[in-house]
């Protein structure tokens, strides 16, 4: 077998075979590092920070830190963020202004309420259910704005394309209002909404743990196959020897 591992065909073969396994290995460890980026994503989700009693400030809190808050919807500040599909359907999500208790009158925070089903005509929004009058007490999850894609020319009124500050305020003028830097996305109210929950993000690792292992299993069939495909050459290089010789 030595001999054969000297010819040329044999130095490129294994040659291409180290490379393949150094790759395998590679994209392993990338699926390893990236199953660790989510699992810390998942724990950060499920364990997030609990702000005790109900607060009626949300600036600078982390992502998917939890909150109580008590307080009332401002009227005619409900927008629809378009192309927001859920469970296989495409829908909106419903985003309205929120004035906190305790906190100044021009203090506001932007709730995501909820998600609505689109209608059956692309170029017309929806009706939107009763924005729930008195006060509201709701429990919800932080999240952050998104960039702003577009313009958002041509679309119906109070449709935009981002949950994005630069969207919501080109939509919605509340004049000497300020609003806070982080978004409430509801998980509970009282009183409950005529709009479908939105789930919070669920994050799982398995798929990338499952990948590295492949990568392994395919690095493992690399080498097994080199072995095999060097000892039954051998075995065939022997085999015409023996018959050269009984040939003599």
């Amino acid at each position: 077998m030595l001999a054969l591992l000297r010819t040329p065909r044999w130095i490129g073969f294994t040659c291409l075979v180290i490379v393949s396994i150094i790759g395998f290995g590679l994209l392993s460890r990338w699926q390893w590092a990236r199953a660790e980026e989510h699992r810390i994503e998942r724990i950060s989700i499920e364990q997030g920070y609990v702000v005790p009693g109900s607060t009626s400030y949300v600036t600078g809190l982390d992502e998917f830190s939890r909150v109580s808050m008590n307080g009332n919807f401002i009227p005619e500040s409900t927008q629809l963020i378009r192309q927001r599909p859920l469970d296989g359907g495409n829908g909106y999500w419903v985003m309205s202004a929120f004035q906190p208790q305790e906190a100044p009158p021009s203090n506001l925070v932007w709730v995501l309420r909820g998600w609505l089903g689109a209608s059956t005509q692309a170029n017309t929004a929806p009706e939107i259910p009763a924005i729930p009058t008195g006060t509201i007490q709701l429990k919800g999850v932080i999240r952050l704005f998104e960039v702003a894609k577009d313009s958002g020319e041509g679309l119906p009124s109070n449709v935009i394309s981002a949950m994005s500050t630069l969207d919501l305020e080109r939509s919605t003028q509340i004049p000497g209002s300020t609003f806070q830097d982080r978004v409430v996305q509801i998980t509970a109210s009282d009183p409950t909404e005529e709009l479908t929950v939105v789930p919070v993000p669920s994050v799982d690792e398995g798929q990338n743990i499952s990948y590295a292992v492949q990568w392994i299993l395919f690095a493992l069939v690399a080498i097994i196959g080199w072995f095999i495909f060097l000892r039954r050459e051998a075995a065939d290089e022997a085999a015409r020897e023996d018959q050269s010789s009984v040939s003599f």
